[in-house]
């Protein structure tokens, strides 16, 4: 049973957390940001009672799960978990890549948001609480973000209070923006026909240049279309789909591990299951031992 969970303010070396409750904030609660080099343990299912939280994807993907439905969130893509949902990574770890986060409270009528108050402050209660699950966001969001942990970190002033006030108002403000102007794109034809291929061919090294030469394109061009259209470069996209198809296999049949690797085109079980932890976080045995 999922549970309700205090806010997680531990920073390591790959994970900064700032908590602006230190700082007597009541509107933005925390912030934080990682750039995981390897993937991470699921994130457990929980729920943040009274809260918004926004998370940017700037780099790589993640799998989220809320109401039982999953969202794969690319980068350059914000999702958004409402007040009261319980939310997690399913059975999905948290991946390799770069992502954002903030968690703050709508303001309630009387109550200030950042420097507005009155009907500037329901302004922005009406347009956080409208905010989709899931949609594109501009590049120029990542740097908007790091300017804010930039100005955390410089002294305590009430000037500095100020412009982080701003800087946050800011951020908000491109994500709502965002929200209104940018859906998430519908699958291209061609990454359609990609995805296809590779489905078909779950057994086999496919190489770039096949998945190249399939879609009409030079090599060069064609990685660069793909990490434009999909999020990720080609090969991580291949291994990923290996990875899930493999998980498939461990949870729902009795196959041995040696031979899940070479149903999913991998010579070497050692290798595969090398890979394997890379992508969820455990081996495959452990990963049969908890289905």
């Amino acid at each position: 049973m999922p549970k309700i969970t205090p806010l997680d303010i531990t920073s390591t070396g790959e994970r900064r957390i700032l908590d602006f409750r230190r700082r007597g904030w009541k509107d933005v609660l925390v912030a934080g940001k990682y750039q995981y080099r390897r993937t991470r343990e699921a994130l457990a299912a929980h729920q943040h009672k009274d809260m918004l939280e926004i998370v940017y994807c700037s780099k790589g993907e993640q799998v989220y799960e809320v109401g039982g439905r999953l969202h794969k969130v690319k980068g350059g893509e914000c999702f958004v978990t409402h007040p009261g949902e319980w939310h997690g990574t399913g059975t999905y770890p948290e991946g390799k890549g770069e992502l954002y986060w903030i968690i703050l409270r709508v303001p309630e009528k009387g109550n200030r948001f950042l420097q507005f108050e009155n009907k500037s402050a329901q302004a922005w209660a009406q347009q956080l609480k409208q905010l989709p699950r899931h949609f594109k966001a501009p590049p120029r969001l990542k740097t908007l973000l790091d300017e804010v942990f930039t100005l955390f970190d410089q002294d305590r002033s009430a000037f500095n209070h100020i412009e982080l006030q701003l800087a946050l108002a800011t951020v908000l403000q491109s994500v709502i923006k965002s929200a209104a102007s940018r859906p998430t794109r519908k699958r291209s034809a061609r990454l359609s026909q990609v995805d296809s291929y590779i489905r078909q061919h779950p057994d086999e090294w496919i190489t770039l240049q096949q998945l190249a030469d399939h879609t009409g394109l030079s090599l060069s061009r064609f990685k660069a279309w793909f990490k434009e259209e999909a999020g990720v470069t080609p090969l991580d996209y291949i291994m990923k789909f290996k990875i899930e198809h493999a998980r498939q296999l461990l949870r729902k049949t009795a196959m041995p591990i040696a031979a899940i690797a070479f149903e999913t085109g991998f010579q070497n079980a050692q290798y595969f299951a090398t890979v394997f932890r890379k992508y969820m976080g455990m081996t495959p045995s452990v990963m049969r031992k908890q289905s």
